[in-house]
């Protein structure tokens, strides 16, 4: 099997080391880069399985770095952990908001809270990849996969047909993606982008994905479905 490869981003050598060391002792492929913009380029080059990336680095910072990965290149989705030396909510609060999965106090580094962290954003990958390998259809519980990764796997795969989703007590919920591209809802009496911010926030009810041809659809949903994969992660970290 191959092992997972795992992109350093940090302008200290030192962090890079210790960081490197506990991750090659664990089993994982490791490679480096010194800054913002080597990151980009050996993010395009190697094609990682994930990123970590100091925040306050040369050339191009950590959250520059982050907001370009999800918005203009190959790996969109790619998982994505900050480490720094800032404990401040401010600094936090716009990694999240660029597309951050988690973060690390370079201070407060523990081998096993690194791992765990690692271990769990992989683990989301491959369950996405599990799911997307049954096929055409894609079914199961928001209790399972939550709305959000639904919508993340149909977008990482360019998927087109229509998504339903079922919980009781409430109106059958319709989504239509045309080459991952959410392009209507439908929920009730509702046809905007307030259907998904409703469905977002369901942690019950089954779903079922369908291939299909979408064109009789309207497309009433505006909002570019990576930046709908951006905004739901910011709303619930």
């Amino acid at each position: 099997m191959k092992k997972p490869l795992i992109l350093i981003v940090d302008d200290n050598p030192h962090i890079s080391k210790l960081i490197t060391i506990n991750l090659e002792k664990e089993g994982y492929d490791v490679t480096h880069a010194a800054n913002g913009e080597e990151g980009l380029q050996k993010l395009e080059a190697v094609k990682p399985d994930l990123v970590i990336s100091d925040v306050m680095m040369p050339k191009i910072d950590g959250i520059t770095m982050c907001q370009q990965i999800r918005t203009q290149s190959s790996l969109p989705m790619i998982p994505f952990m900050f480490l720094t030396s800032i404990d401040a909510d401010v600094t936090l609060k716009r990694g999240f908001r660029t597309g951050a999965d988690q973060y690390l106090i370079k201070s407060e580094i523990n081998r096993d809270v690194l791992l765990a962290k690692i271990n769990d954003m992989l683990k989301h990958v491959n369950k996405l990849a599990q799911i997307d390998a049954l096929g055409n259809t894609i079914q199961g519980d928001l209790a399972e996969l939550c709305f959000v990764e639904i919508i993340q796997l149909l977008y990482i795969h360019k998927k087109t047909g229509t998504l339903i989703i079922r919980r009781q007590f409430y109106p059958e919920a319709t989504i239509v993606a045309d080459q991952g591209e959410i392009i209507h809802a439908i929920l009730g009496e509702d046809q905007n982008e307030k259907v998904l911010q409703t469905i977002a926030a369901w942690k019950r009810g089954e779903f079922v994905f369908n291939q299909s041809v979408v064109d009789s659809f309207p497309r009433t949903i505006k909002t570019t479905t990576l930046n709908l994969i951006l905004e739901s992660c910011r709303h619930f970290s």
